[in-house]
């Protein structure tokens, strides 16, 4: 547990929005995403383009304009002929995006002038200073007009053989016509977003469609095979990458199929050889009890009348008898599910009376035991005789594992296992339980019999039908726990149990 300090901050809600959605609606919102993203960037720099494109057309009529009039009125400047200079401005006025037309002489005063809008005459009717050079170039901003912005272009007028200009030529044109066009070619660029961005999220979905499909037949098709459904096929539409996933899961399919086929047969091989051994052992515990059964019937009937037989018969044959019960009883319980008589049980407690039991034999072997529990271990809902029983076949083990002496220590804790709560692939959910952990510093057990520990009837004390570990095994299974054990020759036997607080 982290202290109050160093916790970290809680994430906002808003930043898992998208765990909720399916995978086809992620895969069509990124998609969607990356094609505005690129017809927006496309967009922009195609407007970007045009723009400039507009302008520089426009600068390019006004210079060509400026440097037609100035052809046309350098003649009339150098003879002073007035007439044709104002014919001449007023043939050039005629363009729609004129906005004013002035052509100086030599001594900076208006030879000519065409003015569209009245307004500007107070900010162009002024003398001009005639400088040599090129064009100049400049907008000028007429609030209150109809054309606010223009392009004011100056260009001197040269005549052969003269290093000084002969006059001066300023020509206004509109830039409305150019604002205009580059707001026809957004609309354009905008429309053209619109229906790119409607087509590619057509395309998305229907991609993402095609894409998810697959995948959510694959995942239908796991979660048949969890079921244990290994028939279940999944149709094969493409020969790509998800083509071939779904030709390796068919295969993935039969293949268990094959397995599970084979598995059952072994299973059945297994029932039949465990039979067979069940059989075997149930002969050769019962056979001697019945034996010493028949003998003494046929002394019996022979020697009624001697009181030594009859004390014989009195004393073996109800031991016999017990004996052959004792196994009938051990193979019914191994059989048949016994009835769970549950309760709340303190296995500290049961734990206790379980050693005091083995006590007296512990103490004669020499075997020390150490107890190390939980003294905070909750109840947990079991049957105390038959964990009682359980508990004590693994420390009555463990004891005649060490005749020479040795350590037998038993633990308690509370702990947390995964549990599988539903079938198919469902994931595992943290239960609470108890372990109890036996170790003994005995023999051990060597590897190839570890794995045969809780086969009925397998042994290997010379006494004994082999059955206690299978009973245990079974107990603890009908208590929906696990029981696990690690051994190592030389060095001890650890068994390990897990028991759910509330089964």
């Amino acid at each position: 547990m982290n202290s109050a300090g160093n916790q970290s901050p809680a994430r906002p809600r808003w930043l898992d929005w998208h765990r909720g959605l399916s995978f086809r609606v992620k895969l069509a919102l990124l998609v969607n995403l990356l094609i505005v993203v690129l017809i927006l960037g496309t967009a922009f720099l195609v407007e970007q383009g045009q723009r400039s494109a507009i302008v520089q057309e426009v600068e390019k009529r006004a210079l060509v304009m400026v440097q037609a009039l100035e052809s046309a009125v350098a003649s009339d400047l150098v003879t002073y002929n007035y007439v044709s200079l104002d014919q001449s401005v007023q043939k050039f006025s005629r363009g729609p995006d004129v906005v004013y037309v002035f052509v100086f002489d030599k001594e900076g005063s208006i030879a000519a002038q065409f003015i569209r809008d009245q307004p500007l005459s107070q900010l162009l009717q002024q003398r001009s200073e005639i400088k040599p050079g090129g064009a100049i170039v400049d907008q000028v901003y007429v609030p209150g007009t109809e054309r606010e912005a223009v392009y004011d272009v100056k260009f001197p007028v040269m005549v052969e053989g003269s290093a000084d200009p002969w006059g001066l030529i300023r020509l206004g044109v509109s830039l409305q016509g150019m604002h205009q066009e580059i707001a026809r070619t957004r609309w354009q660029i905008v429309g053209f977003v619109v229906l790119g961005i409607l087509v590619g999220s057509l395309a998305s979905i229907v991609l993402a469609r095609r894409i998810a499909r697959p995948i959510q037949a694959l995942t239908q098709g796991v979660a048949a095979v969890g079921r244990g459904d290994f028939g279940h096929r999944i149709d094969v539409a493409s020969q790509d990458e998800l083509g071939q996933l779904s030709i390796a899961f068919n295969e993935m399919s039969a293949q268990l199929a094959r397995v599970r086929d084979l598995e059952e047969r072994l299973r059945r091989a297994d029932r039949l050889a465990a039979l067979g051994t069940m059989a075997a052992g149930i002969a050769h515990d019962i056979r001697n009890p019945l034996t010493s059964i028949l003998i003494f019937s046929q002394l019996m009937s022979l020697h009624h009348d001697d009181p030594d037989v009859r004390e014989k018969f009195n004393r073996v044959v109800p031991r016999e008898l017990e004996r052959v019960q004792a196994v009938i009883e051990d193979m019914m319980e191994l059989a048949r599910p016994a009835a769970m008589h549950r309760e709340p049980v303190n296995l500290n407690e049961l734990l206790t009376q379980v050693l005091e039991l083995y006590e007296g034999q512990a103490d004669g072997q020499g075997v020390k035991v150490v107890r190390e529990y939980d003294q905070e271990l909750p109840f947990c809902m079991a049957d105390r005789k038959r964990l009682h029983r359980c508990f004590g076949n693994i420390a009555f083990n463990a004891i005649q594992a060490m005749p020479s002496g040795g350590d037998l220590t038993v633990r308690t804790a509370q702990v947390s296992t995964m549990v599988f709560r539903n079938s198919g692939v469902a994931e595992p959910q943290p239960e609470p339980a108890i372990r109890v952990t036996i170790s003994d510093t005995g023999r051990g057990i060597p590897a190839d019999h570890l794995s045969r520990i809780f086969d009925p009837f397998f042994t290997t004390k010379d006494k004994g039908m082999g059955l206690g570990m299978a009973i245990t095994h079974r107990i603890v299974e009908d208590h929906k726990g696990t029981i696990d054990a690690h051994s190592e020759e030389g060095v001890g036997t650890t068994f390990t149990v897990h028991l759910p607080l509330s089964a």
